[in-house]
């Protein structure tokens, strides 16, 4: 293995153990700024879940850079993973996000089910990988 693909290995193995954390804190600020709406404002208006909202967009950008380096790996399963990872968190995450549809809006948690699922398997192999 050269020396990008064990730069790659390791940036993967961390910034997908990140990215798993990171959902499961995403589950609390979700379950936070919903028990802190307060008025009648709409639901998009509500300040409580904008941590909830930061921290989706950032770990959007990590499941990104976890993929890049999946390509570099060149491993067939890592890439489809994570690819699909990347397709839920920035495409379903943020269509399903819509206060205006309930039915559409009750795939948003859903697929955060699979967001972390996934997450946890692959931080599970990668750094099982390891040993």
């Amino acid at each position: 293995m050269n020396g990008m693909a064990k730069g790659a290995q390791l940036a993967y193995r961390y910034g997908v153990a990140l990215f798993f954390v990171g959902c499961v804190v995403q589950f609390f600020l979700a379950g936070r700024g919903v028990f802190g709406i307060r008025g009648a404002a709409a639901l998009g208006d509500q300040t409580s879940l904008d941590p909830h909202r930061m921290l989706g967009n950032v770990l959007a950008g990590v499941a990104v850079i976890v993929f890049l380096c999946a390509l570099v790996l060149r491993e067939q399963t890592l890439i489809l993973w994570t690819g699909v990872l990347v397709v839920l968190t920035e495409v379903v995450q943020h269509l399903t996000a819509e206060p205006s549809d309930p039915w559409l809006s009750g795939l948003h948690p859903v697929s955060g089910v699979a967001i972390l699922g996934i997450s946890g398997w692959l931080t599970h192999r990668a750094w099982r990988a390891q040993r």
